[in-house]
């Protein structure tokens, strides 16, 4: 089992275990396999019970054994942290100050982060519409599933645009792709608040070559966000018919 405390400043969430919630029983990138738990008395588990995910979709996946998917039908989404944090040991890039300029930085300002959390709620609301069959919640009910998550360790490709010296003399950036970032949630039950899976994923959009603007990045954000809602409906289907 692979445990980070202190993986971030600040958060009680960050500092207890990287968790993400959209791998329950995902199914893998690169395996026809299906996902399953370990077996056996090698099998990983977290100290509270927890057994790892084999051939999950995410980097880690952790969930309980024997809970009965199925009955939950409503999903209830704490507001998503969106942080600057970083692991203790990240080393930022360095700012090449001749190209980028003096006031070149790679932290996202908060309104950015703000919209981040947005836009997260946004494709949650996309993603779980009327034609599946979860119902979104204001609180907690029965039958409801709480995801508790947070977007941290972001680490962009170039110096925020807005901050390059490029961006006033109408010079332009290229990468590869925009970045990366860290997804980190816990799912519980409503009622009890029993633990019932951890996830943890690091994404990023496709690898092009193209202009590194704020536009370019923006995009890659929803895809990953996208791709992340996407598997997590995906996992609950499928464990609800197991």
């Amino acid at each position: 089992m692979i445990w980070m405390t202190n993986v971030c400043k600040g958060d009680r969430l960050l500092k207890s275990v990287i968790v993400i919630v959209m791998g329950i029983l995902g199914l893998t990138a690169c395996s026809s396999e299906p996902a399953r738990l370990q077996q056996g008395p090698d099998a990983e588990m977290t100290k509270d019970g927890l057994v790892k995910v084999e051939h999950s979709k995410l980097d880690l996946s952790y969930a309980r054994p024997d809970v009965n998917w199925a009955k939950y039908t409503k999903l209830y989404f704490e507001p998503v942290k969106v942080t600057n944090d970083h692991p203790a040991d990240y080393q930022p890039p360095k700012i090449d100050k001749r190209a980028d300029g003096l006031n070149a930085t790679y932290e996202l300002p908060q309104e950015a982060l703000t919209k981040m959390s947005e836009q997260f709620s946004l494709t949650v609301k996309e993603v779980f519409n009327a034609e599946q069959p979860f119902e979104l919640v204001a609180q907690p009910e029965p039958n409801t599933l709480v995801i508790e998550a947070a977007v941290t360790d972001i680490r962009l490709s170039a110096p925020l645009e807005s901050s390059r010296r490029s961006f006033s003399s109408m010079g332009r950036t290229y990468t590869e792709n925009s970045g990366s970032m860290m997804l980190l949630a816990v799912i519980k039950d409503g009622e009890t608040g029993e633990v019932l899976a951890k996830a943890a994923d690091r994404g990023q959009g496709f690898n092009q070559w193209s202009q590194n603007t704020q536009v370019f990045n923006w995009g890659d954000v929803k895809t990953v966000y996208r791709r992340w809602v996407n598997d997590f409906k995906n996992a609950l289907m499928n464990a609800g018919a197991e």
